[in-house]
């Protein structure tokens, strides 16, 4: 049934465009190319000033005695909808704006000691050639560097329960396991010459989950002290288990919001902490004076982060909180937005969300237009996210029942054959097997699960999927720069690099921070670090600044 409701002398309310709310107005609905759910990309331009449009009235209409008004008011429609998709996406001018008023947030990267390591002219995993370093300081110091990873990845030497692709450890799926311990190694690269200088630092590992990026460290460093903290039992559940089975007597789990824990510590590390959670890890790490090593994703979620700041102040985002010394006010500061000053002078908070909006990354695959690569281009995104760790370790607790259920003590899938299957291999190919109701619904289910994120939205042109790409990884380092810049401001050495090889997660920047007080440490990251890198998208940013 059709409701129809009275507007003015009566009939239905005329269309109008153009209020400069940052919805879509109704009147744009069923328009071609308009924003909608099936047409996504065109949300960007939302909050523009479009110019209204006046509507015709029915007694306008009636009096003419013809269809003329109507027809007249659709190409007056249509001609702004067209205005309004010519223009550039608000993401596109909030960038352009934030960089030409302030510079300084142009992402610099330098180059990734695993890089430098090598010889002269070395090709990256994407195909980038480096400039050659000619200080030998560097290149020897990013040499040692590289050797202390390597050494610490050494995934056959360390306890099963320790390696991240092991049933009995992180039991990340062998797909994906390859490209998860090189995210690892990245985090090693950075954290290890800390706890070399000050083998009995504290360590906190924010939004640890199953705690892959410290407990090998916690290994290997006997003497410090490492503090999982995560707002999920479940994960720390494993963690727990993992640490217990490999002996570890350092490493204590924390149940908890980042923004609750108040302990002070030297060193901050958190690998892939969704949206604002990354934002607050940083806050925590600046207030306790603690040196930092991030790799943030999910920015677009910054946006609820922002929501919930203007919920908390009466929807005031003008700025910056300023220096707050309470819990809550480190809480409310942590999710401010632009995090630095710099950035707060130029743009608005709207403005910045837009931009890490267009950032966004889906670990399945799709962009923050929610679409994705079409054809055979398109795969699902390299590295694991929350939800697929959250999948793999309820996929395991299954996988345990049943075997608990049948008395099992074997970790294959219940043929004896195998025992370093991951769990869903193991599922499947028990399955085969012993194909149980529970079981065979259960595999179902997974399978529609997957069908059903690879069906929700459409596929992308190829060739606009790529430019699509080259402006989310600029976004992203945009926002990661701003990060960077909020420490800086208070009196941080921060540095920005890309994880190698670059293509181990779409979610690949590593950001460095050193406080002042810690004069060695930012003696040596400065001159493992001083080469400059080849950072994302750089034909974008030359044209940010050609256009002036």
């Amino acid at each position: 049934m059709t409701t129809h409701f009275p507007w003015r002398g009566g009939g239905a309310r005329p269309p109008r465009i153009g209020t400069g709310r940052s919805d879509t107005i109704a009147a744009m609905r069923g328009v071609p190319g308009a924003p909608s759910f099936l047409s996504p990309l065109s949300w960007t331009h939302a909050g523009d000033d479009v110019v209204d449009i006046p509507a015709v009235s029915e007694d306008t209409r009636r009096a003419s005695g013809s269809t003329a008004g109507t027809d007249d008011h659709r190409s007056s429609r249509m001609r702004a909808v067209a205005q309004v998709k010519a223009r550039p996406p608000k993401f596109l001018t909030a960038v352009r704006q934030l960089l030409r008023g302030a510079p300084a947030l142009c992402p610099s990267y330098s180059t990734n000691p695993l890089v430098t390591a090598g010889d002269d002219d070395v090709e990256t995993a994407d195909g980038d050639i480096c400039e050659p370093c000619d200080d030998d300081d560097t290149r020897e110091l990013a040499r040692r560097w590289a050797r202390d990873a390597t050494a610490l990845s050494d995934w056959k030497s360390l306890p099963p329960q320790l390696d991240v692709t092991h049933p009995e450890g992180g039991g990340v799926p062998r797909a994906r396991g390859a490209r998860k311990r090189e995210q690892l190694v990245n985090v090693f690269l950075f954290v290890a010459p800390l706890l070399r200088r000050k083998p009995t630092a504290k360590v906190v590992d924010f939004g640890c989950g199953g705690g892959h990026q410290t407990l090998p460290l916690a290994y290997h460093f006997p003497d410090a002290s490492f503090v999982l903290v995560d707002a999920k039992s479940r994960s720390l559940d494993v963690a727990e288990r993992r640490a217990g089975a490999a002996g570890l007597a350092n490493v204590r789990c924390v149940l908890g919001l980042i923004e609750d824990f108040h302990e002070d510590f030297d060193v901050g590390v958190a690998l892939h902490a969704c949206g604002g959670a990354s934002d607050a890890a940083m806050e925590k790490c600046v207030r306790a004076n603690a040196a930092y090593v991030m790799a943030p994703c999910c920015v677009g979620k910054i946006a609820l982060a922002a929501s919930n700041v203007a919920k908390e102040t009466g929807g005031d985002e003008t700025g910056v909180d300023g220096e707050v010394d309470s819990a809550e006010g480190s809480a409310r500061a942590s999710s401010s937005y632009p995090r630095s000053s710099l950035a707060a002078s130029v743009i608005t908070p709207a403005c910045y969300v837009s931009i890490a909006r267009a950032a966004d990354f889906g670990g399945d695959g799709y962009d923050a237009c929610g679409a994705v690569a079409g054809g055979a281009r398109w795969c699902p995104a390299a590295d694991s996210s929350e939800e697929e760790e959250d999948d793999e370790r309820d996929t395991a607790g299954f996988l345990a029942s049943i075997r608990e259920e049948g008395n099992e003590g074997t970790s294959d899938g219940g043929d004896g054959s195998n025992t370093c299957l991951a769990p869903m291999e193991a599922l499947e190919r028990r399955a085969v097997t012993d194909p149980t109701p529970g079981l065979v619904a259960y595999l179902r289910a997974k399978a529609e699960k997957r069908d059903r994120l690879k069906a929700r939205a459409p596929k992308m042109d190829p060739a606009l999927f790529a430019e699509r790409e080259t402006q989310r990884r600029a976004c992203k380092a945009v926002v990661e720069a701003d990060r960077n810049a909020s420490a800086a401001e208070r009196g941080y050495a921060t540095w920005q690099v890309l994880m190698e090889p670059p293509g181990c997660t779409p979610k690949n920047d590593v950001l460095v921070g050193i406080p002042s007080s810690e004069s060695e440490w930012a003696d040596e990251f400065g001159t493992a670090l001083r080469g400059r890198g080849k950072g994302p998208a750089p034909g974008f940013f030359r044209s940010v600044f050609d256009e002036v």
